[in-house]
């Protein structure tokens, strides 16, 4: 049944049988401007996480090339035989290491809050264009009374209480803002260790031909 049905039955008068169209204009277009300030704050929040994802995302790139060079230098060290040269650059392979892991992770959290939060965005778009197309449909009366007339002559339909069947709309609205956000606290990360680094690009320049 759609939207405009349930309004429509909701607001039927009990004792005469009659319709105000006033009653439901009045309420679809408050139902309209809460689906539209409902749909533009989702949207604000998408364009928010986007443009996070992106930045973060951009740091990718610069921190690969900057890990690679020092791993290089870490290998030149330790083929020179300077080994305190050595430790030191792989201190910092490390630290790059645990910070890349750091931006991965995050990146992965961020990309589940946007992929939720454009799901819901979606929704609520379509939530409101629906309403927009009944609210059209009940600004003409005659349109309204057409309505009407199609469903009292139609047997299966029942006539609902008003105060249920708006109830009813907003519930469905209410139940998707307390679908729980997908968890954005962030996971234990393993540190890297010079040690680590070190017994890694070893092992790589005895593999060296």
């Amino acid at each position: 049944m759609s939207v405009l049905g349930q309004v429509l039955r909701s607001l039927q008068d009990s004792g005469r049988g009659s319709l105000d169209p006033d009653r439901v204009c009045v309420q679809l277009l408050r139902d309209c401007r809460h689906a539209e300030q409902h749909m533009l704050g989702l949207e604000r929040q998408c364009r928010q996480l986007k443009a996070e994802f992106e930045r973060l995302n951009a740091r990718q790139a610069p921190l690969a090339r900057r890990l690679a060079g020092l791993e290089q230098a870490t290998l030149a060290a330790l083929g020179r035989g300077e080994e305190q040269q050595a430790r030191r650059l792989a201190t910092e392979v490390a630290a790059a290491e645990d910070e890349q892991d750091a931006v991965r992770q995050r990146l992965e959290r961020l990309g589940r809050r946007l992929h939720y939060y454009q799901d819901r965005w979606l929704g609520a778009e379509r939530h409101y264009h629906d309403l927009c197309r009944q609210l059209a449909m009940a600004k003409t009366t005659a349109c309204v009374r057409k309505t009407m007339a199609a469903i009292r002559h139609h047997p299966q339909v029942t006539l609902v209480n008003a105060k249920q069947a708006l109830a009813d709309i907003r519930a469905r609205e209410q139940q998707k803002d307390r679908d729980p956000e997908p968890d954005d606290s962030p996971q234990a990360l393993c540190p890297h260790s010079a040690d680590q680094v070190l017994a890694r690009l070893q092992r790589q320049l005895g593999g060296r031909p």
